[in-house]
């Protein structure tokens, strides 16, 4: 396996074990793709699960209003607003202990455990300062375990493993004081490696391949458990709002679809007065503008960290710490080389290592964004 490092981190950035809450919003904004249908038409009355377009569902019951344009991590340039009633009116649902057949797993993981042997439920976050993943685990690890079970029974699998960071006390305790009743699930403690939580770099350490494997995320693993065990498509997430401009660093649980400035001004503090929102992470992230951004069903977390950390950078000095410490073994320092970052972008897998390890803070992403070189 590529060796990996940990991460430096600020140890006074400690995220809250109770997560806040944001489920009743005014308003929510579902993204229109260019291949998206609208199924709804405007002053339409729709319930929670309602379709919306042939990819999106709902998240509140209320009235469809108008399409406006937002930003969000789908790119989607429009977004149907949708006004909430606060009914709560739901379309109707399976029943909770509901039977699920091998064709609907297979639909719900895309074919994921079709001819596999292993699967591997993976609480593991990489970016500094997020506990998404870990916080899906810490909250649904007792549903989690009855749906690995099922799956168990089902696809007779030769091992199911449950992935969390060696520093995730509170997982580590929940799990080994019920797993004595699930003799076929496996804990693995894993080292705060970054990357780790990539499947490639996870299965390597575990020894198991990629053929025989299916990986899944716990917030994946929430959805497949709504739509197997409630007959239902989640209508709410979790993300990690952290960072050092802030007095409050907490896991959300909010609805789809809902404006991010709403949910900071109803639940964080502020300690800095000059500060910069980062959507994704400080490795693998971009800076946001928070006006128009909407919390879409790909969001992990928002940091909001002091504006004076942000260096600018100096000319490469040429020294080779960007290639040394490149899990694919690229020279990010060549992406201003048009023909050579053509070739290789494909494989880089913008983990954001070689600009943290940039003696001159060069950002390396830029040639993502079509910036020209220095």
């Amino acid at each position: 396996m590529q060796k990996l490092i940990e991460l430096k981190k600020d140890e006074e950035i400690l995220v809250s074990s109770k997560p806040g809450k944001y489920l009743k919003p005014d308003y929510v904004y579902i993204p229109v793709k260019k291949e998206d249908k609208l199924l709804v038409k405007p002053n339409e009355k729709v319930k929670i699960g309602s379709n919306i377009t042939t990819s999106s569902i709902s998240p509140i019951s209320g009235v469809v209003r108008s399409l406006k344009k937002m930003m969000s991590f789908n790119n989607a340039l429009y977004y149907l607003e949708i006004e909430n009633d606060f009914e709560e009116q739901r379309v109707k649902e399976g029943a909770k202990k509901r039977k699920f057949s091998k064709e609907e797993v297979f639909e719900v993981l895309s074919g994921k455990l079709k001819d596999k042997k292993n699967l591997v439920l993976n609480a593991i976050d990489d970016e500094l300062y997020v506990v998404t993943e870990n916080f899906y685990l810490f909250l649904y690890y007792d549903v989690f375990l009855e749906l690995l079970d099922d799956l168990d029974s089902m696809f007779h699998l030769e091992h199911i493993i449950v992935c969390v960071s060696a520093s995730s006390s509170e997982n580590i305790s929940n799990l080994m004081s019920d797993l004595g009743m699930y003799p076929h699930i496996e804990l693995k403690m894993v080292p705060s490696l970054y990357l780790l939580g990539k499947t490639e770099f996870l299965l390597s350490y575990l020894g198991m391949d990629e053929k025989n494997t299916v990986v899944i995320k716990a917030s994946r693993f929430y959805d497949a458990y709504n739509t197997l065990k409630r007959g239902r498509c989640p209508s709410d997430k979790l993300f990690t709002i952290s960072g050092n401009a802030i007095k409050n660093p907490m896991v959300i649980q909010s609805k789809i679809g809902v404006l991010l400035k709403d949910i900071i001004k109803e639940l964080i503090e502020f300690k800095e007065k000059d500060f910069l929102f980062i959507a994704g992470g400080l490795m693998q992230g971009k800076i946001i503008d928070i006006d128009n951004f909407v919390i879409t069903h790909s969001l992990n977390s928002i940091l909001i960290m002091k504006k004076e950390e942000v260096r600018e950078s100096l000319s490469c000095l040429k020294c080779g710490a960007c290639h040394d410490i490149c899990p694919k073994g690229l020279y990010p320092n060549l992406f201003s080389d048009p023909v050579y970052f053509e070739q290789k972008k494909n494989i880089c897998l913008k983990c954001g290592l070689c600009s943290y390890i940039c003696p001159v803070y060069i950002n390396f992403n830029k040639y993502w964004k079509g910036e020209n070189n220095e």
